[in-house]
């Protein structure tokens, strides 16, 4: 079996090292998050206002 945990210099688990990747993960999980809800909202007003027709904004006489 293959040993892939970090350890630190005085051969304990690198905790920081974990709890930075876990970081890393988290911010990468509400980025991606972030960016399907900004989507989900420009989607949901684009069809909102999909139906509804502009005025001229010219003056009618």
């Amino acid at each position: 079996m293959k040993n892939d945990l970090k350890y630190d210099a005085f051969g304990n688990l690198d905790a920081d090292y974990y709890v930075e990747k876990a970081y890393e993960l988290r911010r990468a999980y509400y980025a991606e998050l972030t960016k399907k809800a900004v989507a989900s909202i420009k989607a949901f007003f684009a069809k909102l206002t999909a139906g509804r027709t502009l005025k001229s904004a010219q003056p009618q006489h």
